[in-house]
């Protein structure tokens, strides 16, 4: 009899990790966009008016891939039971949430569907990021600091005071750009990150909201989520732009608008992470930005499947790259950090830092000196 209840007993608990690593996170690809309502003719059904803007002015046509996902397939889809989670017109996918394999099984048989694909391996669960306690009080710890003694501000004649910034700011002639006008009036950056917590409560952000500069917010990893509760990566992304006390920090375009675009899950580390980036850089493009700016990587996942190689890093392989190659063909300059893995045995860029023509930044210390921590290679 003990035999029988401890095999039951391993027998429960082995169902049980299965459950806890089930994939629940998928992607439905599809093989086409029939049956949609939606016309390359009439664009300002799926794009807002800056968005058809940006292409006019730059001389770039509506396309096949403008069009939304073909809303008969999402519906088909969902009448299975699942949840939708993102979709990409880009990427012709959706992801969807669901422990129903019987209804994974309808969607596969649908003569519309490429393939059904998992994309993560646990469950999702509740994550508060423990944050600096004295974070709160950030701004106010600046001002009781004196800059730099070689930055001398006596005799500066710049439109701004940088404070702490002066240096970083000067390296890149930010500066020269500022004192001829040009300050971020009139653009619209997108900012993906894992999250923007205390933006609206530090001060070196009061001008973006007291000047309506933060156009809006959106969450890809939680719908409906909350940005200003998750992460605070995003924030200090944000604060080196947007940031603006003047004597203490200003940023590289201060007076220039902002998305707030949350696409990673700082909770975990699988491949739907690129495809929530695909559809924050489409959500940017339909609402006219003209500036992605991402300071995210992916090259490694908790499931090794997932793991790109080096020969990955070719631009049209990893689906961040292919979103982000195709962000820029729309007219957007898309910026994203090299990437912080110079010195491990992982030592070149991530994706989707190896798109085609955008702009990967790396990284220097404060004499411009190549910082070893910053990844490299092979298109960049």
């Amino acid at each position: 009899m003990k035999k029988v209840i401890i095999l039951a007993f391993f027998f429960a608990f082995s169902l049980n990790i299965q459950a806890q690593l089930a994939p629940l996170k998928y992607l439905v690809k599809f093989t086409d966009k029939n049956n949609s309502p939606f016309s390359v003719s009439n664009p300002s059904q799926f794009l807002s008016a800056k968005a058809i803007a940006r292409r006019i002015n730059q001389g770039i046509s509506i396309k096949y891939n403008d069009l939304p996902v073909s809303p008969a397939y999402v519906d088909s889809v969902i009448n299975t039971g699942v949840t939708i989670l993102n979709r990409s017109k880009w990427l012709n996918s959706i992801t969807i949430f669901t422990d129903d394999y019987l209804a994974l099984a309808k969607i596969k048989s649908f003569p519309f569907v490429v393939s059904v694909d998992s994309v993560n391996k646990i469950y999702s669960y509740e994550h508060k990021t423990t944050f600096p306690e004295k974070l709160e009080s950030y701004s106010s710890d600046l001002s009781n600091k004196t800059t730099n003694s070689n930055n001398d501000n006596s005799k500066n004649t710049n439109t701004y005071d940088y404070g702490f910034a002066n240096n970083q700011i000067s390296m890149i002639s930010g500066d020269y750009l500022h004192n001829n006008g040009y300050c971020g009036q009139g653009v619209t950056i997108a900012v993906l990150d894992a999250g923007f917590s205390y933006v609206e409560t530090l001060h070196i952000f009061d001008s973006l909201w007291a000047n309506n500069q933060i156009l809006g917010t959106k969450d890809f990893v939680e719908s409906g989520g909350n940005v200003f509760n998750s992460h605070t990566h995003g924030m200090m992304v944000l604060s080196t732009m947007g940031g603006n006390i003047p004597g203490q920090l200003v940023g590289t375009a201060p007076k220039a608008n902002y998305w707030l675009l949350r696409s990673e899950d700082a909770s975990s580390e699988y491949i739907i992470e690129e495809y929530n980036w695909a559809s924050a850089a489409e959500f940017a493009d339909s609402a006219g930005a003209d500036i992605i700016n991402s300071s995210l990587g992916y090259s490694v996942f908790w499931d090794a499947v997932m793991d790109h190689t080096y020969a990955d890093m070719n631009g049209h392989t990893a689906p961040a790259s292919i979103a982000a190659t195709i962000a820029a063909s729309k007219g957007i300059i898309v910026c994203n950090s090299a990437g912080n893995s110079g010195g491990s045995y992982r030592p070149f860029i991530a994706s989707p830092a190896d798109a085609d023509s955008i702009i990967t930044i790396g990284a220097v210390d404060e004499d411009e000196n190549y910082a070893s921590f910053s990844s490299t290679g092979p298109t960049s």
